[in-house]
């Protein structure tokens, strides 16, 4: 895959995880579950898993000093069954491990030697492993406050969700749009501009913090597409990208757009009055100014020249605009600067 993505740094991981309310509250759940229930499934698609380990691992420390985090990567390996697995983990933090062959269960037997005991074990799992939800479930109900923890990380969806706690479940949106404007804090933008770039940034990251760490940037805001292209490689999708950028412009240029509208004909309105009352072209009687679309104001404003050359140029730019975002179409950069200007 063509990608090369700037790592979260510790400033970054820790604005994600303690100040974005959606992955806070993804991080605390996941340690709550594993307190709990000894053993959970977490869904962690497009996450930067270094960072978020070693974040669990400062948040546990707080509540437990002598607690020890580790990692074990199961994901190039094909166990046959719940047992060998247990074996192989079993076997790695505690070499003279013997299995008793006359036990209920490994589960139970690796249990009640305390094996685990004081460790918090994240499980990257990688492919669908059909036999990881009964363990999760089997794990759960055995009776030892010293078993250990396992943490599977997992991005199998038909994982239930009983035993199961997925980033998608908790992080909207505005998470990373308010993550991405933090990032954007030190950019020659205004603050308009950084607010559309988050925006967008959200949009394109999706639940990922490493992406939007890459994407919010001044460059997504004035070369879009082609920052993104180079800089996404392989993960650039054209279509995703188009749609995302018309949807933002939407958002933010509309609302500009019905302002100037609105500023216009209070403005002008003894003169507007003048020209009324008409019948436009579908037939709409035009008895009051405030009825005026921006059709109107350019159409019969302009036959009479009834506006200033600074108005008319702003209605001109906003008219042109909202065309062709009604016609799904994106507005370059220099229309779009003009109009934040106008908020």
């Amino acid at each position: 895959m063509n990608i090369n993505l700037t790592p979260l740094d510790n400033e970054d991981l820790e604005s994600w995880w303690f100040r974005v309310p959606g992955a806070r509250r993804f991080l605390q759940s996941t340690a709550f579950e594993a307190e709990k229930n000894k053993a959970i499934a977490a869904d962690i698609s497009d996450i930067d898993l270094d960072g978020f380990i070693s974040i669990f691992a400062d948040t546990i420390k707080r509540r437990n000093y002598s607690t020890v985090i580790e990692r074990f990567d199961i994901s190039d390996k094909n166990f046959s069954d719940s047992d060998d697995f247990i074996n192989e983990l079993a076997i790695k933090f505690d070499p003279n491990y013997v299995p008793d062959l006359m036990s209920d269960s490994m589960i139970m037997d690796v249990a009640s030697k305390k094996v685990l005991s004081g460790y918090i074990i994240f499980i990257e799992v990688g492919e669908k492993v059909n036999w990881l939800a009964n363990l999760v479930s089997e794990f759960n109900k055995v009776d030892s406050a010293e078993k250990g923890t396992l943490i599977f990380l997992t991005s199998d969806n038909s994982m239930p969700s009983q035993i199961t706690i997925r980033l998608t479940d908790y992080i909207l949106p505005y998470d990373v749009q308010f993550f991405a404007f933090n990032l954007l804090e030190g950019t020659k933008l205004s603050q308009t501009e950084k607010l559309f770039t988050a925006t967008l940034t959200s949009k394109l990251a999706g639940v990922s913090a490493i992406l939007a760490k890459n994407l919010a940037s001044r460059e997504l805001f004035f070369d879009g597409k082609n920052f993104a292209k180079k800089f996404l490689g392989d993960l650039f999708d054209s279509h995703k990208f188009n749609r995302a950028l018309w949807e933002t412009q939407i958002q933010f240029a509309l609302p500009i757009v019905e302002s100037v509208r609105e500023k216009l004909i209070a403005k002008n309105g003894a003169a507007l009055k003048k020209i009324l009352p008409v019948t436009d072209e579908f037939g709409k009687t035009l008895e009051n100014a405030w009825d005026m679309e921006l059709r109107h104001l350019h159409f019969y404003g302009g036959n009479v020249k009834l506006f200033s050359q600074n108005d008319w140029d702003t209605l001109e730019l906003v008219y042109r605009a909202r065309n062709d975002l009604s016609h799904l179409e994106s507005i370059d950069v220099d229309r779009l600067e003009k109009i934040l200007t106008l908020a």
